[in-house]
């Protein structure tokens, strides 16, 4: 079996794709994956380091405003376009996946075209421009929400499958692990990331917390590539807290702490009930539908997190969240026990399942 996957911009729309194609290859020896992505962004350091072909397209962001970065975007993508039918021409896809972000755009329409059958799993609850724009074209839409389905126009081919996690989430961690993070278990781990491109508001509040930090906790924290300079020249030294640009073994992060801080993309999530972790959810305020506010609710609610909303997140809010929950071990067990009954393990399965039946007389 010959598959394509795409999907770009960030690890909500990078890591669906891997745990789709980690459970391709557990189920069939045969199969051929080609990740296709741009050459700038994160998925090609990301699919290259788990093993995957990847080639990458010119791809670009529409604006919504008429300007300079409206034209070059035009033409980026009718290159792109051009890329990707002659990608599809040489390497003959089976079945093509895309999983978010404009770059999954131009290499779903030509497999349309060329009536290759296709699949867009969608990880948020409102569903992304590409999700939309070919919701009508392709085979199935796979959706993580069910409350994704109220943003597209075809419900016919809408699945809900839950988001499929990667495979690499144990829990396990080594003696030579905390060495390395410079950490002991003689008190709680906390673990504090703002997505994979990092979080203004969140890097604000742990810098001015780091002169509270008394030992009660130790904080590993990523800031973001392109905060992380800034983030170091601004923050005094302390022993308890320890910084990260940019974690590419998050699943070491996840086992070594007690509790997580995070945004509430719909993979973060999804990771989070895997692992079982209890976690404080600041959502972004500016993402499409408030839909990150509208995830960490449904934690909330079941008792998995506490959500502070990005108004009202400084050092005294954080830090005083942080000591409440750590300090009551009961409290975080039951956290995590909740998370853990919001994860849907099958998810990676039932996506396989369907690819199965579209390629069935492939």
């Amino acid at each position: 079996m010959k598959v394509i996957v795409s999907g770009g911009g960030t690890g909500g729309h990078i890591y669906p794709a891997i745990a789709i194609c980690q459970k391709l290859q557990e189920r069939h020896e045969d199969v051929d994956i080609l990740y296709i992505g741009t050459d700038f962004g994160p998925e090609k350091a990301i699919v290259e380091k788990h093993g995957y072909k990847f080639r990458p397209i010119e791809s670009m962001g529409m604006p919504r405003k008429i300007s300079k970065k409206l034209f070059k975007s035009f033409f980026k993508n009718i290159k792109g376009l051009k890329q990707a039918k002659k990608i599809i021409k040489e390497y003959k896809p089976d079945i093509v996946i895309g999983t978010g972000g404009y770059v999954c755009g131009p290499i779903l329409y030509r497999a349309f075209k060329k009536k290759i059958p296709t699949l867009i799993h969608e990880s948020n609850s409102y569903p992304g421009l590409t999700t939309r724009l070919l919701s009508t074209k392709v085979n199935y839409v796979l959706i993580s929400y069910a409350q994704a389905m109220t943003h597209l126009k075809n419900k016919d081919n809408v699945i809900v499958t839950g988001n499929p996690v990667r495979n690499n989430f144990s829990n396990k961690y080594t003696e030579s692990d905390l060495e390395k993070l410079g950490i002991k278990k003689d008190r709680p781990v906390v673990f504090s990331f703002g997505g994979s491109n990092g979080s203004y508001w969140m890097n604000k509040a742990v810098s001015n917390m780091a002169e509270h930090l008394d030992g009660k906790f130790y904080l590993l924290h990523q800031t973001g590539n392109r905060y992380y300079e800034k983030f170091m020249e601004d923050t005094p030294k302390n022993d308890y807290l320890k910084v990260f640009p940019y974690i590419d073994n998050i699943d070491l992060f996840y086992a070594v702490s007690d509790l997580i801080i995070a945004s509430s993309g719909a993979m973060t999530l999804a990771e989070l009930s895997s692992v079982k972790k209890p976690s404080i959810l600041i959502p972004k305020n500016y993402t499409t539908e408030n839909h990150q506010q509208f995830n960490a609710e449904t934690y909330v609610d079941n008792g998995a997190s506490l959500m502070i909303l990005e108004k009202d997140l400084n050092e005294y809010s954080l830090y005083d969240n942080i000591l409440d929950i750590v300090k009551d071990e009961d409290r975080m067990k039951l956290m995590g026990e909740n998370a853990g009954k919001l994860a849907n393990p099958n998810a990676a399965d039932q996506i396989v399942d369907i690819i199965d039946r579209l390629t069935a007389n492939k």
